[in-house]
């Protein structure tokens, strides 16, 4: 079945005849909302292909610095006056109208409109798309995948939710068929894609305001899966609802990734050293050499193993996978370190769900023994606060200290944002004995975190909002 994908991938107009022609018509594209992680990243791959690209932001910023940097003719603000060019595809953010004056006169010159997640199904059609969903996890796997296609001699195109600098950033076209894609559940923007081979890292509720029940969030997973082309595969964690399975075309085979004997993808043999693992991989049988990690905590070998499953998938030299896997440094903001003047340590991390942070503290405490840990928290969401309050208070307990920043508020009504605080939290952490206080702002969490913790601390930074803005002043605390 693998080498039967890997020809009629080969053969696929995309692997050919580039971008233009397999998934577009035009070469000539106009971003809206350009300073996006995941729009900035599609600009940088399509101007990579050679395709003509500008793009504009309602703010500036370090993404529009580097865009601009890179040589894309980017601007801050509306200014329609500036688009040039013919029938070509102007894509927006799903946070910009369709009514905006440049999408308007992007139309009144015969280009295409589309959605992000739109444009990146398309690009997926004209590939051999690999593509990695979860609730948790899919942005480092999806740089291991990456990197790992990397070791095994290919040049993977790619699209990442995240920096990753020794990746060429978050995308980045590249010259063998495949493309290794984040795939989002988010307004189930993953439903966009055709993926060849499609992963499941878990499935966990996130995304309350999409998904109001936990039948509508394994509906969205199905649908997902629903989508893997004739002859394709899917690679899932073991203990995937079967009912996310249950769309699955007859031809589609499935692939596990777990701990447990059965599983068609696991790890034997597996030594930790300081929060560091070490493991053999087993795919489909066949033992690979041991790998051993550069990335922190038990679940990336997880992520890892999703990673040389797709590379089964692909076709590709695995001996050469387990060593690119080996070499990957990581994503930005996840368990990322930073040391302070007076040599104390932070770890700056993307943490926004429990289930991340719980991996994050445990991660901390092998990486770290003995040393005392202080959360910096910032809730993301006021809707998903209040859903999981509970959750979020049994896992910040865990620290032995806790700063609670204000909820970082998005695309929430003002009922919603009045339902619970930063203080709510606070008390529900102090409910089950844990030390937390409230920290404010985020500009006011330099002093906050002073006045919490003592020489020797381990400070982790954690939040998916704007919560990185106060890095460089806890830093130099430290």
């Amino acid at each position: 079945m693998i080498d039967t994908l890997h020809s009629a991938a080969s053969a696929a107009p995309g692997a050919a005849a580039g971008i233009v022609g397999a998934s577009f018509v035009s070469d000539r594209f106009h971003f809206l909302g350009v300073g996006g992680a995941g729009v900035s990243g599609l600009a940088r791959l399509l101007a990579g292909s050679g395709c003509t690209v500008t793009g504009s932001d309602s703010g500036g910023g370090a993404v529009l610095d580097r865009l601009a940097d890179e040589g894309l003719p980017v601007w801050v603000g509306c200014q329609p006056d500036r688009i040039r060019g013919q029938d070509g595809y102007v894509i927006r953010s799903a946070a910009v109208p369709a009514t905006d004056p440049e999408v308007q006169e992007c139309v009144r010159r015969g280009f295409t409109s589309l959605l992000y997640a739109e444009a990146v199904g398309r690009l997926s059609e004209g590939r051999r798309t690999l593509a990695i969903a979860g609730t948790h996890g899919k942005t480092t796997t999806t740089g291991l995948t990456v990197a790992a296609l990397r070791g095994a001699g290919l040049e993977p195109s790619h699209l990442i939710g995240g920096e990753v600098p020794e990746l060429g950033g978050n995308g980045r076209w590249g010259n063998s068929p495949e493309f290794v894609v984040e795939a989002c559940e988010f307004n189930r923007s993953f439903h966009n894609l055709r993926p060849y081979g499609a992963a499941i890292l878990n499935v966990d509720h996130d995304h309350f305001d999409c998904f109001p029940s936990t039948d509508e969030l394994i509906e969205a997973f199905a649908g997902y899966l629903a989508r893997v082309r004739p002859g394709g595969t899917a690679l899932v964690e073991e203990s995937v609802p079967r009912a996310v399975l249950s769309s699955l075309r007859h031809d589609v085979q499935i692939l596990t990734v777990g701990a447990g004997l059965w599983s068609d993808v696991r790890a034997v043999e597996v030594r930790g050293d300081l929060g560091r693992f070490s493991f053999v991989p087993v795919v489909l049988g066949r033992r690979l050499p041991r790998v051993q990690l550069t990335l922190s905590g038990r679940h990336n070998m997880h992520n890892a193993l999703f990673a040389l499953g797709l590379c089964q998938i692909a076709g590709a030299d695995l001996e050469g996978a387990c060593r690119g896997v080996a070499g990957f440094a990581g994503v930005r903001r996840r368990f990322e370190l930073h040391a302070g003047p007076r040599g104390d340590l932070l770890v700056n991390d993307y943490a926004h769900h429990p289930a991340e942070i719980r991996v994050v503290l445990a991660a901390a405490r092998q990486r770290f023994p003995g040393r005392r840990l202080v959360a910096v928290f910032q809730p993301h969401q006021h809707q998903r606060t209040l859903h999981l309050l509970a959750e979020f208070a049994s896992a910040l307990a865990e620290a032995d200290a806790s700063l609670i920043a204000d909820i970082y508020g998005a695309r929430e009504s003002e009922a919603i944002r009045a339902s619970v605080s930063a203080a709510d939290l606070v008390a529900a952490i102090r409910a089950l004995g844990g030390a937390s206080v409230t920290g404010g702002a985020v500009a006011q969490l330099p002093d906050a975190v002073l006045a919490v913790r003592r020489t020797g601390d381990i400070v982790l930074l954690l939040g998916a909002g704007d919560v990185d803005q106060a890095l460089g002043g806890i830093v130099a605390g430290l």
